[in-house]
Order: structure tokens, then C-alpha cells, then sequence
């Protein structure tokens, strides 16, 4: 029994030791998946998408978020065009002729994002997905103005929308990063 009190102090002493070796970081850092998608307009949905569930790291986060946010643009893209050319209203034809430019502009901007990120120039990714974001954010007014949305346009700007800013989100944060912040 004495030897058990005799060890206490040096497992207390111990265990001091090592809560002061573990760096604080570690020990309360939110996960990289929390800290980007808390700085979204919708950081529920963005923690349920598949690609930054499953991505580990700011560069993952960040490549696989510019990928799936170019194909969301262009599978917009494609929709805007479509609607467009069956829309009789000449008012609404001209506001989704806009928003097929801005989407244009956007898969752009996120294109030369993409190759930015393969040449480890990572300073313009934020600048890109900054861009790609106000693009298509004047899309959102014309597809709530619309009478109807066969194609689903509004939900598909607004997801759109969402991973820009998660591709911005993490592109800022990668950033950091690298430049020690």
C-alpha cells in the first residue's frame, strides 16, 4: 500500500510532463474539415460532402474541392444553356443568357485555379475562387426570379456556390500554411 502512494506522485508528476511536452495544438485543434467548412454559408452540408469527409489534409481538401466545384460549373453550364434555348420569356432568356457568361467565367476562373494548384502556385487559388464565388452569385437573384426550374438551377447555383467557398476557404488556409501564418 505505501508503495502505491509512493508511485502516485510520480504518475501525477508524469503525467504533468507529458500534457506539457504535447504541444496545445494538438490537443485542441478542430479538425481541418470543421475549421474550413465553419467559414461557409452552410458548414452542415459542407461537412457532409463526400470529398471533405474523406480528405485529410488542407492540399486534398483543397485540389479535390477546385475539381468538384469545375464540374458542378460545367454540368450548370450545360444546364443554363439548355433552359435557355427553350425559354420563350425574351426577359428571363437574356438574364440566363448572364448567368451561362458568368458560369463561363467561372469554370475559367477555376481552371486556372486547377493549374495553379499543379504548379504549386498556390497564392492564385484564393484570388480564382474568389472570383468563380462573385460570378455566380448574381445568378442567384435570376434563378429565384424564375417561374419555374425544370433544371433545378437554383439548387444547383447554390451548391456551386458552396464549393467555391469551400475551395476558397482552404486555398486561404493553405496559404497560411506554407507562408507560416
Amino acid at each position: 500500500m505505501a508503495s502505491l502512494f509512493n508511485t502516485s506522485p510520480m504518475l501525477i508528476f508524469f503525467f504533468l510532463f507529458l500534457i506539457s511536452v504535447v504541444p496545445s495544438s494538438i490537443a485542441n485543434k478542430p479538425d481541418i474539415q470543421h475549421k474550413i467548412c465553419s467559414k461557409t454559408s452552410n458548414p452542415q452540408e459542407c461537412l457532409n460532402l463526400k470529398h471533405v469527409k474523406t480528405s485529410k489534409t488542407l492540399e486534398a481538401i483543397t485540389k479535390a474541392s477546385i475539381v468538384v466545384a469545375l464540374q458542378q460549373a460545367k454540368d450548370i453550364h450545360t444546364k443554363i444553356n439548355a433552359v435557355s434555348k427553350k425559354e420563350k420569356d425574351k426577359f428571363l432568356n437574356n438574364l440566363y443568357w448572364h448567368c451561362s457568361k458568368n458560369y463561363n467565367d467561372a469554370i475559367r476562373d477555376l481552371t486556372i485555379a486547377k493549374r495553379s494548384f499543379n504548379s504549386y502556385q498556390f497564392d492564385n487559388i484564393p484570388i480564382e475562387t474568389v472570383d468563380a464565388e462573385q460570378e455566380v452569385q448574381a445568378c442567384k437573384t435570376v434563378f429565384l426570379a424564375a417561374k419555374r426550374d425544370p433544371a433545378n438551377l437554383k439548387n444547383g447555383n447554390e451548391k456551386f456556390y458552396l464549393l467555391a467557398q469551400i475551395a476558397r476557404q482552404s486555398s486561404e488556409e493553405l496559404v497560411k500554411k506554407i507562408s507560416g501564418l
